[in-house]
């Protein structure tokens, strides 16, 4: 295990792309909280530009909530597909 990891058989990004995930919603979710307070705030002093961030700020958290799994999944494929390449290039050499 340790020689795996000290010659780069195995990759460490893979394990640990799940928590970076959490992380990207996480601060989706504060900043888009923080927008919806500036929102709120908008809102006593202009009706219309209050709304029109309000609705702003809850698109652009859908948009990046779905734009993060997006590029998770992509990164995520890009290491299965090595993986696979690595079992095929290890059963082609009979190891």
């Amino acid at each position: 295990m340790l020689q795996d990891f000290l010659n780069f058989d195995r990759y460490l990004t893979p394990s640990i792309i799940r928590l970076f995930y959490f992380l990207q919603i996480a601060l989706i979710c504060v900043f888009g909280l923080s927008g919806i307070f500036a929102a709120l705030t908008i809102l006593f002093y202009s009706f219309f530009a209050g709304v029109l961030m309000l609705c702003e700020t809850l698109i652009a958290m859908a948009v990046g909530i779905v734009a993060a799994r997006i590029v998770t999944e992509i990164i995520m494929v890009l290491f299965q597909n090595n993986e696979h390449l690595a079992a095929i290039r290890a059963r082609a050499e009979g190891r």
